[in-house]
């Protein structure tokens, strides 16, 4: 519905927000009465015959309903504090509009039309209704999409009050859709894609509601359906965390967070950013797009930013390393949403399985890397699926960073397929023996690592459990990490990017030298060459040759423990070559 500006002016948004708060809390309510339901009967555990066999059946029957319901409330809740929030918006920028039009004498229709006393102001005149006018198209947008998306939803509900209804297959006969649902899990990904593919999106919607943790993960379906599957699951852990005895505020806090809306980062110059009201009549926030969750072990997710799209120059998946938890990922969510805003190309934050969470002795083990290696070889899979179905051509690139070169290197051996890779302070090639087995024969490899990062010692090191350099691999090309481009951390804008702090600050600094070369592989562009330096600092310094030179490395890190609470890095300067390398073509 289009309305007038004096019937939006009348709108009590207020309704909205109150029907999320009521669905919300009617789910969580359900969701703890069915939990006590089933503890209850999983209690009895001295009945036993065919009355306990009937009762346990209804039991799992009618709770597994009442989870459904509770998905669909769930539902409901998201989309209308959407429309909520997307509606204050564009209401307030119309309304602004017109108060401040008016104060300067022009005269404002009820349909956004306007005129001037004064012809001179005639073209004032068209702008301001330019404005108004693209204000109430952009409510007239928001009212349709989440109209129709609600009224799904109230459909859903109503369907759904005597249980599901059954959902129709490829081949016209039809089943319960928890019962499709574990057909689906049976089958391998090509075969579960093209039964997915002819389903309805009403059924597909009985599908997620059935059982969106396992459609949330399941490799075959697409992104987004996982994502919708993944946004319900979210909010169910972070109610049962809510309803735990000892809740951990920490993981309460980040699932907070993955279901807040950020900006997007097509329209916005950084993830903190606001959009000021009145400034355009779209608020620019979108919800946050999981294609994986899960609360096993430190918790794991992949995250999606950006949007796989026809004319996207690239896709990057990113891998970070060590240290790398569900809780603590807030860093890499900025690094990734960074460089999805630089690279314009949708950037996927990977982290679906448990990381080593401290550098000794977890970070030389190689078992994580075993774990992870060949679920990132099939998720690659996945994404070259999707990226086929909505951006065909378009090159993919991996990003491993510390630890997650390591994971990178072992799924490129395994047989991940890539058209670029990067290690970036990679701790090494990969764990197996041999070379990668990558099926692209033409992907493109780089490398970068900072001088004086201690990473060096774990490359140069002559125990390859986590693989060879990758700054010295042959047909890798190593790249700069130059210098830092922002006054943050206790660095300033235009030094070198050197020491420990430089294994990894360069990913919180989207201006500095090595975080363009990033976007420059993602993206096709020119990145700039490896160029070896002498640097001296308070206590360390790094001459020409100490890389790969395993001993002078050890004595600089050595040095570094012995000094470290005089800064042993600090006040760096370039002694030798201090101009950045030459510019390289990528893709």
């Amino acid at each position: 519905m289009r309305p007038t500006i004096d019937v939006l002016a009348g709108w009590n948004l207020g309704a909205l927000v109150t029907a999320a708060e009521t669905a919300r809390n009617n789910a969580a309510a359900l969701d703890a009465s069915l939990n006590d339901c089933s503890r209850v009967v999983d209690a009895a555990h001295d009945w036993h015959g065919k009355t306990k066999d009937a009762a346990f059946r209804r039991t799992n029957e009618e709770t597994d309903h009442g989870y459904e319901v509770r998905n669909i409330l769930y539902r409901i809740a998201d989309d209308s504090d959407d429309a909520a929030r997307e509606f204050r918006h564009a209401r307030e920028f119309v309304l602004t509009a017109k108060r401040l039009a008016e104060d300067q004498g022009y005269a404002i229709a009820p349909t956004g039309f306007v005129t001037h006393p004064d012809p001179e102001r005639t073209a004032d005149a068209a702008t301001i209704q330019s404005n108004l006018l693209g204000g109430l198209d952009e409510i007239e947008r928001i009212d349709t999409t989440f109209g129709a998306s609600l009224r799904e939803h109230q459909a859903d509900l109503a369907a759904i009050r005597d249980g599901q209804h059954d959902v129709t297959l490829p081949d016209g006969t039809r089943a319960d859709p928890d019962q499709v649902i574990t057909r689906l899990a049976a089958m391998p990904p090509d075969q579960r894609a093209a039964q997915l593919a002819g389903l309805s999106p009403d059924d597909i919607r009985q599908l997620v509601v059935a059982d969106p943790e396992q459609l949330g993960n399941m490799n075959g379906v697409p992104f987004v359906t996982r994502i919708a599957a993944n946004e319900i699951s979210i909010r169910n852990s972070l109610v049962h965390e809510k309803q735990k005895s000892d809740p951990d505020q920490g993981r309460i806090k980040q699932l907070e967070n993955m279901l807040a809306p950020i900006p997007d980062p097509s329209n916005a110059t950084s993830r903190d950013q606001t959009v000021p009201a009145g400034a355009t009549a779209p608020d620019y926030m979108i919800d946050r797009k999981f294609v994986m969750f899960s609360t096993e072990g430190n918790g794991r997710m992949i995250e999606m930013v950006g949007d796989v799209k026809p004319g996207v120059p690239g896709a990057g998946v990113y891998v970070p390393g060590t240290s790398t938890n569900l809780n603590g990922s807030d860093s890499n969510t900025t690094a990734a949403w960074n460089l999805a805003q630089q690279s314009r190309s949708p950037i996927f934050l990977y982290m679906e399985g448990d990381f080593p969470q401290n550098l000794a002795p977890d970070a030389a083990q190689s078992r994580w890397a075993e774990d992870m290696a060949p679920k990132l070889v099939d998720f690659g899979r996945e994404l070259d699926r999707e990226i086929g179905a909505h951006a065909p051509g378009t090159p993919v690139s991996y990003i491993g960073h510390s630890y997650g070169g390591v994971i990178v290197g072992t799924a490129e051996q395994e047989g991940l397929r890539a058209d670029r890779i990067l290690h970036a302070s990679s701790a090494g090639t990969g764990i197996h023996e041999g070379p990668w087995q990558d099926p692209n024969p033409r992907v493109q490899r780089y490398s970068m690592t900072a001088p004086g990062d201690p990473i060096g010692i774990i490359q140069s090191t002559s125990q390859k459990s986590l693989g060879d350099d990758p700054d010295t691999a042959p047909g890798v090309t190593r790249l700069d990490t130059g210098y830092y481009g922002t006054d943050r951390d206790g660095h300033k804008a235009g030094e070198i990017i050197f020491g420990q702090n430089g294994h990894g600050r360069y990913w919180d600094d989207p201006k500095s030298d090595a975080f363009h070369n990033i976007v420059d592989v993602i993206t096709g562009g020119e990145a700039t060459a490896y160029v070896e330096r002498e640097i001296e600092s308070n206590h360390v310094e790094v001459h020409l040759g100490d890389d790969n030179n395993w001993g002078r490395q050890i004595h600089d890190v050595l040095v570094a423990r012995r000094y470290g609470a005089g800064d042993p890095y600090g006040n760096p300067h370039v002694t030798n070559h201090p101009e950045l390398g030459p510019k390289i073509g990528v893709g």
